[in-house]
């Protein structure tokens, strides 16, 4: 198993005593994780998971695949990836104005699930 504990961390800006700290073990302890030399047992992954905001298959290292029937949407979906924050919310802003109202039954926006206004008006 590929064991991506490191990446995770440092992408989050935690040092190891930090990590340590918050999963409540000495950091040498943290450290053998990090570099193969113990294994983590199901419930330490899961820990680590909830402090990353991540996924035990990515700590585990497992990326499963994503398939699009629609080339269009594959490529979309490229482009939210490559995205940083801001440009994630604008291209939202985008696809609501471009989105026939009609038909969005429910929209994603900041993090929650919300009925579109128009959906929720009377004629």
């Amino acid at each position: 198993m590929n064991i991506q504990l490191k990446k995770l961390r440092t992408s989050r800006g935690l040092s190891q005593d930090e990590m340590a700290e918050k999963l409540g073990i000495k950091t040498s302890r943290y450290g053998t994780w990090e570099r193969g030399e113990r294994m983590l047992s199901l419930k330490q992954a899961y820990d680590c998971a909830v402090i990353l905001g991540c996924s035990i298959d990515a700590i585990a290292g497992y990326d499963p695949p994503v398939s699009y029937s629609d080339p269009a949407q594959a490529a979309l979906n490229g482009y939210w990836e490559s995205m940083n924050d801001d440009g994630r919310e604008r291209l939202l802003g985008i696809a609501e104005l471009a989105a026939d109202s009609g038909k969005v039954r429910v929209q994603k926006n900041a993090g929650d699930l919300r009925v579109p206004s128009e959906m929720g008006r009377s004629a």
